[in-house]
């Protein structure tokens, strides 16, 4: 976090509550979206509230010129990013049923992995002043491709129709 907001004058100590913040929201959002997802049996809705919430905040993350607005920005990506994750491995888990939930989350959780792909791809897009400006421009672009994909899911009841 810190190379990221580094070349916009934010300090070490910035980072880490920048840090905490996206923490604190991410187990909110964890908390609060999956449940209200539940409570309505509705996947494909939440995903979208979930990736198309956190551009706001990552745009803030990406821009921000003042404490509160990057701190505010930082929780508010944590928590509707965070909050994707419980939801998208419920879905996995109906979509796939009768296969096993551990297995299905399991292979979502081996594909994940992958992102650490993107670590490399942000150093590799920094610019010449070390700013990630470019790398998270495309993260932004990824999770409007994410919501297009998103567009393509039907929920489990919807598929038993």
């Amino acid at each position: 976090m810190e190379n990221i907001i580094r070349p916009r004058g934010f300090t070490p100590t910035d980072a880490g509550t920048l840090g905490a913040l996206m923490i604190v929201g991410g187990v909110i959002g964890a908390v609060v979206m999956p449940a209200l997802s539940d409570r309505q049996h509705k996947r494909q809705l939440y995903l979208y509230i979930a990736f198309f919430g956190a551009i706001p905040g990552l745009v803030g993350l990406t821009y921000a010129a003042s404490s509160m607005l990057l701190f505010v920005s930082a929780f508010f990506l944590g928590f509707f990013l965070t909050s994707a994750m419980p939801i998208a491995m419920q879905y996995a888990a109906e979509v796939t049923h009768p296969t096993p939930e551990g297995t299905s989350n399991g292979l979502i959780q081996l594909f994940g992995q992958g992102a650490v792909v993107f670590v490399y791809i942000m150093e590799a897009m920094k610019s010449a002043d070390g700013s990630f400006t470019p790398a998270l421009l495309l993260a932004i672009g990824l999770l409007l491709v994410s919501g297009f994909f998103v567009s393509q899911m039907k929920d489990p009841q919807e598929l038993k129709s």
